[in-house]
């Protein structure tokens, strides 16, 4: 048996046993660390807001109206979105971090791991998976115990995921068994922001709670995995309306404005031409999975492209992973005459791994790479133009007036003079989506129901100035 299984035990029989508190008090730090780490900066959250207008000014406006975020289901009043849990790491070089072993830390003994082995994704599950194990296994619940050690060994059957209601009752083409991620070795110097749960077991009644009771051990696999572990950080967002306005439009006049109206609102027509409602009545529901911002350590320098030094992508990237269900969306779209009711994207049918082959556990996956762009975006027709009194690249009607690449010289003087700098967001998604009822105009007679199954997109964008 593993060290953290045999910490997990530990713990889990002092759980269910008399004397709790004062048991759980005496292990010491060391015991403790090899389960949750001590390292880095954790920071525990709660949050909700509301904003009557948020207004972006041009010459004319933007405006977006009534925006609220909070829980959907939270199990206690205030309606926060909450039970989130923020890590701040910095990889190191790979030395182990002794503090953390099992024993006197003279020597690296089990349980010792290295200071670049971060917590990512849905690799927290093993955590919570050892525990819950261990604790099943001191009830007598060897059942139970057996599916959440291999749940702690990186794997989970398809039938278990499908009775835990995290996949489709049916429609799965996955065969497993799934694997299910571990940590990550990082580079030196790396950054990751690991945003997952605080209390995988908050939706149960906390485990604070199902310890004191002596409970914690009839925890079930379907309860902790579909009930608990799975809905842990519930989120609502709402906006009343997105619409454009005049440039006569000022900050806050879209607050209580009877003439910035939805269509869908009262089936009557907005009679105001100085503002259009593009869509209203917005409303998404779901649930957050794990999010995971890693940003490398690798210098200010840019890779060379093309051939031609000082053409590239930033050397170093922001890596943006983020794990989201979004069970109901509800949103009309104005300005197309469109309703949109009981939209939903996860992945529960087909092929219900992420991008990188593990369960997703019923999440969709967007992964980001976010990174600077030198001189590889275009050429500025405004330099150019200023230099040399044309338009470049578009020569007159009798031949004349194009720009004379030759003049310029070399590629690279091209690029110092006149290469214009972006920035470059590529996005790969994978996932499912259906939507439950797509209806025109206000009348609600739907078409019917739509379903997508095994989406994965890539998608990628340089954006610069001009």
């Amino acid at each position: 048996m593993s060290i953290i299984r045999k910490t997990a035990l530990a713990i889990a029989v002092s759980a269910v046993s008399a004397g709790v508190q004062a048991e759980l008090k005496a292990l010491d730090d060391n015991t403790m660390g090899e389960m949750t780490g001590q390292a880095g900066l954790t920071i525990d959250l709660e949050t909700r807001y509301t904003i009557g207008e948020f207004m972006y000014k041009d010459a004319g406006s933007v405006f977006l109206n009534g925006i609220s975020f909070g829980s959907n289901e939270n199990v206690q009043a205030g309606g926060f979105f909450d039970n989130v849990r923020i890590k701040l790491d910095i990889a190191g070089s790979g030395a182990l971090d002794v503090k953390n072993a099992v024993g006197d830390g003279s020597t690296p003994e089990l349980g010792t791991t290295a200071d670049n082995l971060l917590e990512t994704g849905f690799s927290g599950v093993r955590k919570v998976a050892a525990i819950q194990g261990a604790a099943a296994s001191g009830g007598g619940n060897t059942a139970e115990a057996s599916k959440f050690y291999d749940l702690y060994d990186g794997e989970i059957t398809v039938a278990d995921a499908q009775s835990a209601g995290l996949i489709a009752a049916d429609g799965v083409s996955s065969t497993g068994p799934l694997t299910v991620e571990d940590r990550k070795t990082y580079g030196d110097g790396d950054l990751l922001i690991h945003v997952s749960y605080k209390d995988a077991w908050e939706k149960l009644g906390g485990i604070s709670s199902l310890v004191e009771n002596g409970t914690l051990g009839d925890t079930t696999f379907n309860d902790l995995l579909g009930a608990g572990l799975s809905k842990g950080k519930d989120f609502t967002f709402s906006i009343d309306a997105i619409g454009l306005a005049s440039s006569n439009f000022n900050a806050g006049d879209s607050i209580g404005a009877a003439d910035v109206q939805s269509y869908q609102a009262d089936g009557t027509l907005d009679t105001d031409a100085t503002t259009t409602v593009l869509i209203s009545n917005l409303d998404i529901d779901g649930y957050l999975g794990p999010v995971d911002i890693h940003i490398e350590n690798d210098g200010n320098g840019f890779t060379a492209a093309n051939g031609d030094t000082g053409y590239g992508n930033a050397d170093s990237i922001i890596n943006w992973n983020t794990y989201v269900n979004i069970t109901d969306l509800d949103v009309y779209i104005d300005i197309a005459g469109v309703a949109i009711e009981n939209l939903q994207i996860n992945n529960v049918r087909g092929d219900v791994t992420d991008i990188d082959g593990n369960f997703a556990f019923g999440f969709a996956q967007s992964k980001r790479e976010i990174y600077a762009v030198r001189n590889a975006a275009g050429l500025s027709s405004a330099k150019l133009a200023a230099a040399y009194g044309v338009v470049p690249f578009i020569a007159a009607a009798d031949g004349t007036g194009g720009l004379n690449v030759a003049a310029l010289g070399s590629g690279q003087a091209v690029a110092d003079a006149y290469g214009v700098d972006g920035i470059a967001l590529n996005t790969h998604f994978k996932g499912d989506m259906e939507i439950g009822a797509l209806s025109f105009g206000d009348d609600g007679a739907s078409i019917g129901q739509l379903f997508w199954t095994d989406i994965e997109s890539e998608t990628n964008w340089v954006i610069s100035a001009h």
